[in-house]
């Protein structure tokens, strides 16, 4: 029989040869060292577009997108909200982070909360909306997210209206000191559901004059490249209410701190605003009509501190509304394909009805691709890529009240009926779940 010392020293020899565990993580923290064991995982994101993951079959993305809708926020369900307006979304390195406006009546200022709902699959399957942001009265408006990929953050640029002011108030205060002025905060967050107190950048943010401050509503961009790589865009309309100019926030590092840049001039007809990166890190800027029956366009080639011409573009009509813009790829993207692609979202119906894609190769100037995502309720809508060869759409469905948000996916395949999948080549297109049959051993 072992005595007892002899028992206690076994033991702790084999301890020594064992390895420690990692230790316990909160939500949302990442290990500055990757376990040794864990295999690497399939999919590795592209250099320039950061996309990976096998989410999808193609061959089942060849339906009528709109009737594959899956909802992300629905009021009255399971939350106090009269209606769920104003979408927004970004691929956060493979997390999908949606947010919109939970509105407590249904108005554009109407006591709004931001609510958030994250998906870790593509957008098949959505978490249960919380809430990101409360306002407290007051009314959190316009959300625009933006992911940096150099700090693995979401950076959220948002404004706020004081409880009782709404956009058409005459006398609304310009600058940032009065009370009653509107106001733009930034907010951060690593894991699109936890996010830090509000920063008020109304200072640094808001140029002379001016009384209302829009952020797109749609997505902000982080230059990949050119003379501002890394810088982040907030697209911006500012007012007051009928006389807008569109202008940009900018910020250099990492969002600390912000600039605006120079507004447009005045009376060009434009309104809420999306912005995407062309193929030399300059800007595209794609504005609402106010007024006039097309979209006006214009570039800025210095990342948005000042913008050129400002001009009706015919192959894009503007119904009243809103529109989505994103870029999908870059000509140096050799996984998806070696070309540069820039989408396009909008309804076709002044009803806000009969949602339509568009894609352009040359960074916005012609849009030679374009179809119909299905018939029915169409109204603000938002693009993101999700994986290589698909893009998510998150769009404003239902009658008035809006009380609905649905995601679904769109292949490039299916928009361009197979002329264009968005990746080098064609794929096995087998779900990221079923695994790849062995090759055989040759007998040779």
């Amino acid at each position: 029989m072992l005595r007892p010392n002899t028992l206690f020293l076994l033991f702790a020899a084999m301890l020594a040869v064992l390895p420690l565990a990692p230790p316990a993580m909160a939500e949302g923290d990442t290990p500055t060292t990757a376990p040794q064991n864990k295999k690497k995982k399939k999919g590795r994101a592209n250099r320039a577009s950061g996309l990976s993951g096998n989410f999808y079959r193609l061959a089942d993305l060849e339906s009528e997108p709109y009737s594959r809708g899956v909802i992300v926020f629905e009021a009255g369900k399971g939350n106090p909200y009269a209606s769920i307006r104003i979408p927004d979304i970004i691929n956060a390195n493979g997390l999908l982070v949606a947010m919109a406006e939970g509105r407590y009546s249904n108005s554009d200022q109407g006591q709004n909360d931001l609510i958030v709902s994250t998906s870790k699959d593509g957008g098949k399957h959505w978490s249960r909306p919380t809430v990101a942001l409360a306002s407290h009265g007051a009314t959190y408006n316009n959300p625009c997210l933006i992911y940096d990929p150099a700090t693995k953050q979401i950076v959220l640029f948002f404004q706020r209206y004081p409880e009782g002011v709404k956009e058409r108030d005459p006398n609304i205060p310009t600058g940032h000191q009065d009370k009653r002025a509107i106001r733009n905060f930034v907010s951060f967050s690593k894991n699109g559901k936890s996010w830090s107190k509000p920063k008020d950048v109304t200072e640094f943010t808001k140029n002379e004059g001016v009384t209302i401050t829009c952020s797109g509503p749609n997505p902000g961009v982080c230059l990949t490249r050119g003379p501002h790589k890394g810088r982040l865009v907030v697209p911006l309309n500012e007012g007051p209410f009928g006389n807008w100019t569109l202008a940009a926030a900018y910020s250099d590092d990492h969002g600390k701190t912000w600039r605006i840049g120079r507004k447009s001039a005045s009376g060009c007809g434009v309104n809420e605003v999306s912005v995407a990166e062309t193929e030399q890190g300059e800007l595209l800027i794609v504005s609402r009509a106010w007024g006039g029956s097309y979209r006006k366009v214009a570039y800025s080639q210095d990342g948005g501190e000042s913008w050129g011409d400002i001009h009706e573009h015919a192959e894009l009509p503007s119904p009243n509304v809103q529109n989505g813009l994103t870029r999908y790829s870059f000509a140096d993207d050799k996984a998806l394909g070696g070309r540069g692609r820039v989408l396009f979202s909008s309804p076709t119906q002044g009803s806000r009805r009969d949602g339509i894609i568009k894609m352009s190769y040359d960074d916005g100037k012609t849009w030679p691709v374009a179809r119909m995502v299905g018939s029915g309720p169409f109204a603000y809508s938002v693009l993101c890529p999700v994986c290589p060869g698909v893009v998510g759409l998150l769009y404003e469905v239902n009658g008035n009240p809006l009380t609905t948000i649905k995601f679904t996916p769109v292949s490039i395949s299916w928009l361009t009926r197979g002329e264009d999948t968005g990746m080098a080549t064609t794929p096995e297109n087998t779900d990221a779940k079923t695994p790849r049959k062995k090759k055989k051993k040759s007998q040779h």
